[in-house]
């Protein structure tokens, strides 16, 4: 299983349906403007085909202002990453994105990603900024709706064998010890921990017995 897994698994994610053939950019500029905190956290913007006869080599992406195309915008043909900037709002009411297929057939998706540790041992506060991130997320996603959306204040960390999380608190340490976790696959262990206000203060350092296989923002 791949080290990093995408939320569509593990938080959120949201696919940006065309208008004819065009995405208004201000559909887009929200989640273009989310600023995470976390370096466990990677943004991506990419081309959705749901047509099965296409690849990213047959999709074209055009920027338009006005209705006039300004210029086109690579598609990775591996993965169909696209890049974009952000604009302010009233930038992005006069800007699109027009795409050489009906909505039907292509459209364009926004994904957060959390990577794993690089190492065993990270500082508590670039874990844990995953709790502000994922809700910054949510609320960009809920719009109008943000005050009725979920709120993450939890981490599930999940092992592919049984481990330990050591937190260096000041006190002493608080060990976090996995259990058996079914709800993924039969070989996974995990651990859920709150996030504490107070620690982020401190700002610890965690350490992991092994690497997790992914974290997890729980509400």
């Amino acid at each position: 299983m791949p080290r990093a897994f995408f939320l569509t698994l593990l938080m959120l994610q949201t696919v940006l349906q065309a208008e004819g053939r065009d995405i208004s950019y201000s559909k887009m500029n929200p989640f273009l403007n989310v600023e995470t905190q976390s370096p466990l956290v990677q943004n991506k913007l990419s081309v959705e085909i749901t047509d099965a006869s296409l690849s990213f080599e047959d999709v074209k992406v055009w920027l338009v202002r006005d209705d006039e195309i300004i210029n086109a915008i690579p598609v990775d043909p591996e993965d169909g990453r696209i890049q974009l900037l952000s604009m302010t709002e009233q930038q992005a009411r006069r800007y699109a994105l027009r795409i050489n297929h009906p909505e039907e057939a292509v459209n364009i998706n926004f994904e957060l990603k959390v990577v794993s540790p690089p190492s065993t041992s990270m500082n508590y506060r670039d874990i844990f900024y995953l709790v502000d991130d994922a809700n910054l997320f949510i609320n960009t996603m809920a719009g109008a709706m943000a005050f009725f959306a979920p709120k993450v204040d939890t981490l599930k960390f999940h092992f592919t064998e049984p481990a330990t999380v050591t937190i260096s608190a000041e006190a002493g340490p608080l060990d976090f010890e996995t259990a058996p976790d079914p709800s993924i696959n039969e070989e996974f262990h995990s651990v859920s921990i709150k996030r504490s206000q107070n620690l982020m203060k401190v700002n610890p350092t965690v350490t992991f017995t092994v690497i997790p296989e992914a974290i997890e923002p729980l509400d």
